[in-house]
């Protein structure tokens, strides 16, 4: 099995906010969700000024208001948790240094602070998701395999993409 891609690069705080970013703020369902918080919000202030401040109106405003510091709140303990996490994993091994490597057939994660590696065949591949920084691929298991954005010691960083987004539409005829 040669390696097509090779990405190697220290695992760092940066990737878990960029996942939860991903995942979790930009969601059909959170966006929705943050949609429609702004439409009631929007309306309850018009409705405010149009009828005065009535009591229905005012709760209205106080459960939007509520809702929001809920997000926000899930969000900051999230990102807190992830910290934490990060920094005790640091503290007991030292600097943790991920290799993902894509061959021709499967997705191969190394890991420093892990002994085994961790082999995910391509019919496993769910999507692709490109941030800030990173590719990541999200698989059946529900897990997330990061490659990080300039960090390819092997392959082209610029076909990777394209590669990887035809292994996921193969997959779809084929479950499909």
């Amino acid at each position: 099995m040669q390696p097509k891609f090779v990405s190697r690069f220290p695992r760092v705080f940066e990737i878990e906010q960029e996942l939860y970013r991903y995942l979790h703020l930009t969601s059909p369902m959170m966006i929705t969700s943050l949609v429609l918080l702004g439409v009631i919000f929007v309306v309850n202030i018009v409705m405010c000024l149009i009828s005065g401040l009535l009591y229905a109106n005012m709760a209205v405003f106080a459960m939007v208001v509520i809702v929001l510091f809920v997000l926000f709140y899930r969000y900051y303990s999230a990102i807190q948790a992830g910290k934490k996490r990060l920094a005790e994993d640091t503290n007991n091994k030292g600097e943790v240094t991920v290799t993902a490597t894509l061959t021709d057939e499967e997705l191969i994660s190394e890991s420093s602070d892990r002994e085994e590696s961790v082999t995910v065949p391509f019919s496993h591949f769910l999507k692709v998701f490109v941030t800030k920084h990173y590719y990541m691929i999200q698989t059946t298991d529900k897990m997330v395999y990061v490659f990080k954005k300039g960090a390819f010691s092997v392959g082209k960083e610029e076909e990777f993409l394209p590669y990887v987004q035809q292994i996921i539409e193969n997959n779809k005829r084929k479950r499909g």
